[in-house]
């Protein structure tokens, strides 16, 4: 008789690994986004509803429905998303349905900057965005309070330069 073998690890929570999360204040601003392209696209349904046809309404109603869903999707999203500093890499994770994680070792980067639009610096975040000589891993780490967004750029930049010293 064999013993039952244990359950495999979590990939997208490994042992060991705490990771931080991103500023709840990024769902406030991506469903501020999201409901004001919502009501730009209700009220141009709406002209035609009151000129042509009432059949127009549906369109708002799914609007309306979409942007419900939106609210309840939008911040499960962001409670998804976080970041880990390893000892030789950096852990990005998101997604819900869909999970994925990026594991990007601090002597591949090339260049770790910030930046911040209008609405990110109404809610005080930012983001942090790692190049890499591969697009495809490449990450961008948004949602971060501006104090941790700097910070966590000057560790990746440092930590970058320590492993690239040894190449």
């Amino acid at each position: 008789m064999s013993t039952p073998s244990p359950a495999p690890a979590d990939p997208f929570a490994p042992e060991g690994v705490q990771f931080r999360p991103v500023s709840p204040r990024l769902a406030t601003a991506r469903l501020i986004v999201s409901l004001a392209v919502n009501v730009l696209l209700a009220v141009g349904l709406a002209v035609p509803a009151v000129i042509h046809s009432p059949w127009w309404w549906t369109g708002g109603a799914v609007l309306a429905v979409l942007s419900l869903w939106e609210m309840w999707f939008v911040p499960r999203q962001v409670h998804a998303m976080g970041y880990a500093l390893g000892e030789d890499h950096l852990l990005w994770r998101k997604g819900i349905m869909f999970r994925q994680m990026n594991i990007i070792p601090y002597g591949r980067m090339q260049l770790v900057d910030t930046s911040q639009g209008p609405l990110a610096r109404h809610f005080g975040m930012a983001e942090v965005r790692l190049h890499t000589a591969a697009a495809s891993t490449d990450a961008t780490i948004n949602g971060l309070p501006v104090e941790e967004a700097e910070h966590l750029r000057r560790i990746l930049s440092e930590r970058g330069e320590q492993r690239m010293a040894g190449l």
